[in-house]
């Protein structure tokens, strides 16, 4: 947003009188007052700087999410509502321990499931 600086009878928040404010282009709201044309300027370089930092934060933040969603996405499921989110790691070992299938067949059959979904390594 483009700032600017004006001079013009001011207190800061310290209560100390300046002579330079700093406004936004289109309006006469007082943003900040600072005793020299030189701080006031600072202070515009300053909020230029800092607007920056956060126009890069909000596309890393967004980028982010992005990704996270086409990930959420590749584990979805053949129809659109069904997600395997919850579903753990499962590790070859721990499925294997007797008493988890009561059949030989039961566990070799859900065994291949678990790969096809990708669940299983």
């Amino acid at each position: 947003m483009p700032y600017k600086v004006k001079k013009r009878k001011c207190k800061n928040s310290q209560g100390k009188k300046g002579k330079y404010i700093i406004t936004k282009k289109n309006s006469n709201k007082k943003i900040s007052c600072h005793t020299s044309k030189s701080k006031a300027d600072s202070a515009v370089r300053a909020k230029y700087a800092n607007e920056d930092i956060q126009e890069i934060a909000e596309k890393v933040f967004i980028r982010l999410l992005y990704e996270n969603l086409k990930k959420e996405r590749s584990l979805n499921g053949s129809h659109p509502e069904e997600q395997y989110m919850e579903w753990h790691d499962f590790e070859k070992e721990w499925f294997n321990k007797k008493g988890l299938t009561t059949w030989d067949k039961d566990r070799k059959d859900t065994e291949k499931y678990l790969k096809n979904m990708g669940l299983l390594k």
